[in-house]
């Protein structure tokens, strides 16, 4: 492509497409000690490539970022900000089949119900987050972050950190709420559902980091809780999400069983 022919970006497009594509590139490459292999001559030989889009550093440097530095710093604040929707539904829609077969008329099925949904959305979960490159990441930015950076870097991408983790506890919450109006349930006294939503969240994040050199000792375990005794299995942070469950929630006597409750669709959609 000529330099007559090269199209003009504008500041917004060249940043949106820089900060894809040094996301891309991270993916790929893993984020080692942090963000240092995205080079402006890295990033714009990989933008010319996959674009043929060639681009210059004066194009970049004091229009869009301040420096290199700036940029690698963008790069870590814009995925240290997901806010993990893809695998919170990937985990949700994994308990649907479940919610659907519950008779509400039964406390027999609505307590069955609530350890299925246990058993299946942590096994859901585990497999979503183990499979995303983009919650890898992100772990990996939480983990360099503590660990140590330049006191400006470590302000803006603790700040995004900080920004998703509200953003994702906000939705769970919302979540669980409208899953325990779906099944029957209120908090038990003294404790609140953000206080379950947190503790899901470390326990879920331990699990999957553990299940990467552990896995035989985490999945395959086999329990006798199928709706008539039979076998079915379970991973460990299943289990832990149960017990955890039932330490937080109690059957609401006060219960709706049909009209007035929560529906399907509104457990999906929280």
């Amino acid at each position: 492509m000529t330099g007559a022919s090269r199209p003009r970006l504008s500041r917004e497009d060249l940043h949106d497409l820089f900060i894809a594509t040094g996301r891309a590139m991270l993916r790929e490459e893993g984020l080692g000690a942090g963000a240092e292999m995205l080079t402006f001559k890295r990033v714009s030989a990989r933008v010319e490539a996959d674009t043929g889009i060639r681009v210059t550093n004066a194009s970049l440097i004091g229009r869009v970022w301040a420096n290199q530095f700036d940029f690698q710093t963008d790069v870590l604040a814009t995925i240290a900000a997901d806010d993990s929707a893809s695998e919170i539904g990937e985990t949700v829609a994994g308990v649907s089949e479940a919610l659907a077969a519950m008779d509400p008329s039964s406390e027999a099925s609505r307590r069955q119900t609530m350890r299925e949904v246990c058993r299946l959305s942590a096994a859901a979960n585990t497999s979503a987050l183990s499979r995303s490159t983009d919650w890898s990441l992100w772990i990996g930015i939480w983990a360099v972050t503590a660990v140590g950076t330049a006191p400006e870097r470590r302000r803006r991408v603790e700040a995004a950190l900080e920004q998703a983790y509200d953003a994702v506890t906000e939705r769970m919450e919302g979540i669980y709420r409208a899953g325990m109006d779906f099944v029957g349930y209120r908090v038990r006294p003294g404790l609140t559902v953000r206080q379950f939503t947190i503790a899901v969240a470390a326990l879920a994040e331990g699990c999957v980091l553990r299940n990467r050199v552990d896995a035989a000792h985490m999945n395959g375990i086999r329990r006798p809780t199928g709706p008539n005794g039979e076998d079915q299995e379970w991973t460990l942070f299943g289990l832990a999400l149960e017990a955890l469950a039932d330490a937080f929630f109690e059957l609401d006597p006060g219960w709706p069983s049909a009209q007035g409750r929560a529906t399907v669709d509104d457990v999906l959609n929280a």
